[in-house]
């Protein structure tokens, strides 16, 4: 199984619906919307896709297993909780 960096992790995290195909298709199809001069992120996309197609299902899985649930989490934590809780104080 390749190894991810924590950027190319951070792209899984934010697009993944569960799904290997489906995680590689909401890939390209964010890539279909960046601006030309988005080649940074362009490149690190076509990279994780990349490594991506080289999993099977069960690679998927165990990627997925293996990532702490706080750092899975991360990306939607916006702070809301706090916030609610700060005010109702």
């Amino acid at each position: 199984m390749p190894e991810f960096l924590p950027e190319e992790l951070n792209l899984i995290y934010l697009y993944d619906p569960g799904n290997l195909h489906g995680l590689i298709y909401e890939l390209r199809s964010m890539m279909a919307v960046l601006m030309p001069d988005e080649n940074e992120l362009r490149n690190l996309t076509q990279g994780v896709i990349a490594k991506l197609e080289k999993l099977t299902s069960a690679d998927y899985k165990k990627l997925c297993e293996t990532c702490s649930p706080e750092a899975a989490l991360l990306h939607f934590n916006l702070g809301l909780e706090q916030e609610l809780t700060e005010t109702e104080d």
